[in-house]
């Protein structure tokens, strides 16, 4: 079901953060990710009944987010838990430049809400697959 892929973020309330799920043995785990904000939480579960117990928890506060698609490739979306440094912004807007596909998020302390600093969230579909379409 899509509302199981999605969840309201508990900082920015963008209603979409992404829910992403792993499986092994008999432990699971979720990692919810605000691609606007970065807000993270992550969550590991002991056995796979409707009677699961939660072993680990923690939420972490964002301080921007961004996705960088290499051409004619894919990526997934990244959090900053900490502010980033002038130096990390400088190389994720240069490979913008150089023709990735993507976008650059960090949050405006002052305003309590995500600034986008680069490229565009709506770019996914300009990335062509192999065989050109």
């Amino acid at each position: 079901m899509l509302k199981d892929t999605h969840e309201r973020c508990g900082q920015c309330r963008f209603d979409y953060a992404r829910i992403d799920t792993e499986c092994w043995g008999d432990t699971s785990a979720r990692r919810i990710m605000c691609p606007i904000c970065g807000w993270t939480k992550y969550e590991e579960h002991t056995g796979l009944s409707a009677s699961s117990t939660l072993t680990k928890r923690n939420e972490k506060r964002g301080y921007g987010a961004y996705r960088l698609i290499p051409p004619g490739g894919f990526s997934g979306y990244n959090a900053f838990h900490m502010p980033p440094t002038d130096e990390v912004i400088g190389h994720i807007r240069e490979l913008l430049d150089q023709g990735w596909k993507g976008y650059l998020t960090i949050w405006d302390e002052e305003k309590g809400k995500a600034r986008l600093l680069a490229g565009s969230p709506l770019q996914k579909f300009e990335v062509s697959s192999d065989d050109g379409a």
